[in-house]
């Protein structure tokens, strides 16, 4: 049957046919090398999706290594580690379901399986979980991040390419793909300012210590340097916001637009306010909030990409184990308008984003 397969599978030869070029030029294009034209790559490019022509991923790494002088060791399947969601429990998360789509769908393209592995679930020691990827001849790994605080991978993976999304695994140091949280709050701010609101209030919600707690902090503490003193509001923090602490806080400092996440939306409801004729909301993460909420999207999906990629990169490169000098990549956000602010006067320009 696995031979049946292999000969029915559209090789680059095939594919190389279908275009009428060599098949050199399609390994070229494929790898979107420069050596090839733009017109003739995006040519190459959608005559393989019309084909079916998907990459062997065995053959990919193949090619890498023996570009590099590199010995192969063949593997084909990449595993994703959840380390404390139960998959019965998996729905009622939709970052780790973003991220997770994320990793199949690069995964997918590049001719890998995914081995989704739910440690709850399993419920094996670090030394039996080593040994399984092992059998499985697994050398590539990602890793979501806890889903509370930062902590520890508690498992040996020298041997093994991992990378993980978010800042949640501090220990070991791993290659990570990361919302760039500082971009994200500035640009915020600034398209708040941009829809005329004066009085802007943070309501923060992440937990103290975190990187999204320091950068998020950092930019609305910057934007509250540059305007009149007047129109300062101080943040108020995650210990303080239970319902009685929120309303204390709006009564005392009047803002017309409050930046938070879908916990504080509701409580906001909860107090009176009709959002966004009262007040306006801003969301940090729309992903966990109502699906009409202007906001951030962190664009999770890519972020759980970009994780793989810097597998695939050391697997390639054959890096393995704790990286000597771990990469991290930022992913910008996105601002999505939604139903929660309005127009409410004249543009205020406030730049926090660097500029040339």
């Amino acid at each position: 049957m696995g031979s049946s397969e292999q000969r029915s599978r559209i090789s680059m030869r095939d594919l190389a046919k279908e275009v009428g070029v060599s098949v050199s030029a399609v390994s070229l294009a494929l790898r979107n090398s420069p050596k090839v034209s733009k017109e003739k790559r995006d040519e190459i490019h959608r005559a393989a999706d019309r084909i079916g022509y998907v990459k062997d991923g065995r053959v990919t790494e193949l090619m890498e290594h023996l570009r590099s002088y590199r010995k192969l060791e063949q593997m084909s399947t990449i595993a994703v580690l959840i380390l404390d969601v139960r998959k019965s429990d998996l729905k009622l998360y939709p970052r780790i379901q973003a991220f997770l789509a994320g990793v199949e769908a690069e995964a997918k393209g590049n001719g890998y399986g995914v081995d989704v592995m739910f440690l709850v679930d399993l419920g094996v020691s670090p030394k039996r979980l080593r040994n399984i990827l092992i059998a499985r001849g697994i050398k590539g790994v990602v890793v979501m991040p806890f889903q509370t605080g930062v902590g520890k991978l508690d498992l040996d993976i020298s041997g093994f390419c991992v990378s993980t999304p978010g800042y949640s695994i501090i220990d070991p140091m791993l290659n990570r793909s990361c919302p760039d949280y500082l971009q994200m709050m500035d640009e915020l701010i600034e398209q708040i300012c941009r829809l005329g609101y004066k009085r802007v209030g943070f309501i923060m919600t992440y937990g103290s210590g975190g990187v999204g707690h320091k950068l998020y902090s950092s930019s609305f503490l910057y934007y509250s340097a540059q305007i009149d003193e007047s129109l300062r509001i101080p943040i108020l923090r995650r210990r303080e916001i239970q319902r009685e602490g929120v309303e204390r806080w709006m009564k005392k400092y009047k803002p017309d637009v409050v930046i938070s996440s879908g916990k504080i939306y509701r409580v906001l409801e909860g107090l009176g306010y009709n959002i966004p004729d009262d007040l306006g909301f801003a969301s940090l993460e729309i992903l966990e909030d109502h699906k009409k909420a202007s906001g951030v999207d962190h664009r999770h999906e890519l972020v759980g990409s970009e994780a793989l990629k810097l597998t695939f990169s050391d697997i390639n490169l054959n890096n393995s184990g704790i990286p000597e000098n771990p990469k991290v990549v930022l992913v910008d956000s996105h601002f999505r308008p939604g139903n929660t602010l309005n127009k409410v006067g004249r543009a205020r320009e406030v730049k926090l984003r660097a500029t040339k």
